[in-house]
């Protein structure tokens, strides 16, 4: 089971298992890992209300900052889809006292990073380098954050790879049906606005219009920093007033946080015609899930992990009907589920071959034989996203906007361990299997 990320197979393992965390605990049970680990957790505030939250890691002299910029999609026009990304990625191009240059010279001699990602719910811009060369990387991030230069030159070029990247993706078939899942699934609800760019918002988006979408950014009311890093509580004191000279002036705006409804699944299943998808076809099915929060997330999760073993066996390899298929889920504060199947042989087929093989879903004594075995690859996929200090800072936003708190992923691999089998059946007949009445619904992509 795996995240599905703006196209269509851009797939982020860790995501799903880090999501997971998120739901709810045992009652009356200690976790042992969260109670020795949530200690390390340091939160403060800016003069203007910015929160700061610090994650102390042991050891390493490495130093992760992350900006977290609330709203997401919701916020922005379908007409100027993608603008909030590119917003980001200028910034980073040269600002008012360093040119993008002196920034490239600077991350080879002192090796840095700057980067940048935007989403449905939030985006985040941040630096990574060594706790030695902070001092001269935050000043050189705080000034692309406040001042970009945000340059005629720079903005055509990156408008002309965006229009490249947009016309390869729309005539791939893969790409295309990332494109139309895009619209079809988000197109009557909050999320309507892509993360990414449309042939219109191509057309529309100019260098004024990018300026503008920086200035509403620059909002204390949506701005929270997360820090993942080995610094005592002197040391982050100290960071915090360094924060505070940077980006303390920030005035509060006129943020307020979009409502996201509910989204549901209905319509036909689509049909689109690629001639490059040759002999080949590409498909996928999505359908509601639970929330985040709800108790039948966990279960739900692991329940996907069986499919996918399922599916492999039955569809691809005695069917031999398909190259790749999987399930996972379409992010967001409301989500939902998916299963996707990438160079399909037998176009005629591949769906009764899927509901074929969801149906052959084990009982409750056979899931039961294999639970510890999944339980397992869960729990170490889940540290695996923790061994970095950008893995942390991911899991700790992650967990902040989704649930209000910075530490709720530690809870993951305890809620994990305390899932029945019952609960995965449960799960399997209430959103999966056929009785469950939650439809599935299909855009395919042939030749």
């Amino acid at each position: 089971m795996k995240i599905i990320k703006k196209a269509f197979f851009v797939l982020f393992t860790a995501g799903i298992f880090f999501l997971a965390g998120c739901a709810s605990s045992p009652k009356n049970e200690k976790d042992a890992y969260y109670e020795e680990n949530v200690k390390d957790f340091s939160k403060y505030e800016l003069k203007n209300g910015i929160p700061v939250i610090f994650k102390k890691t042991n050891g390493g002299q490495v130093f992760v900052l992350r900006t977290v910029f609330e709203g997401g999609t919701p916020l922005v026009s379908p007409k100027m889809a993608g603008i909030e990304g590119l917003t980001l990625e200028l910034m980073f191009h040269g600002s008012k006292n360093f040119s993008y240059e002196d920034i490239q010279n600077m991350q080879y001699g002192i090796s840095f990073s700057m980067n940048s990602s935007s989403g449905r719910d939030y985006s985040v811009a941040g630096i990574k380098c060594l706790q030695k060369d902070l001092d001269a990387v935050l000043e050189i991030y705080a000034d692309s954050i406040n001042s970009p230069a945000f340059l005629e030159n720079d903005f055509k070029q990156m408008m002309l790879n965006e229009e490249d990247s947009f016309v390869r993706s729309k005539s791939d078939p893969s790409g295309q049906l990332g494109i139309e899942l895009e619209k079809t699934a988000f197109g009557k609800t909050a999320y309507a606005s892509s993360t990414s760019v449309t042939e219109e918002s191509l057309r529309l988006i100019t260098l004024d219009e990018i300026k503008n979408h920086h200035k509403k950014l620059l909002d204390a009311k949506r701005i929270k920093f997360v820090v993942v890093a080995n610094m005592d509580l002197d040391g982050q004191k100290k960071l915090v007033e360094k924060l505070n000279s940077y980006f303390g002036a920030i005035q509060k705006g006129s943020y307020k946080a979009p409502e996201v409804g509910e989204i549901f699944v209905e319509g036909e299943d689509i049909f689109l015609k690629n001639e490059q998808a040759g002999t080949s076809g590409y498909s996928i099915g999505f359908f509601n899930c639970p929330e985040r929060y709800d108790s039948d997330y966990v279960p739900f999760a692991i329940s996907l992990m069986y499919l996918d073993d399922i599916f492999f066996d039955q569809v691809r390899e005695k069917a031999g009907a398909v190259y790749s298929i999987g399930t996972g889920v379409l992010g967001g504060k409301q989500m939902l589920g998916a299963i996707s199947a990438y160079k399909i042989s037998d176009t005629e087929n591949i769906h009764s071959l899927i509901y074929k093989a969801i149906e052959s879903f084990p009982d409750e004594k056979q899931v039961e034989e294999k639970l510890g075995q999944y339980k397992n690859k869960y729990i170490t996929t889940l540290f695996d996203s923790s061994q970095s200090g950008t893995g942390v800072a991911a899991n700790i936003i992650t967990s902040l906007e989704y649930s209000g708190k910075p530490d709720t992923y530690l809870r993951r691999s305890f809620q994990v361990q305390n899932v029945s089998a019952k609960q995965v059946c449960s799960a399997y007949k209430k959103y999966i299997a056929p009785e469950s009445k939650n439809k599935i619904r299909w855009i395919t992509v042939t030749k």
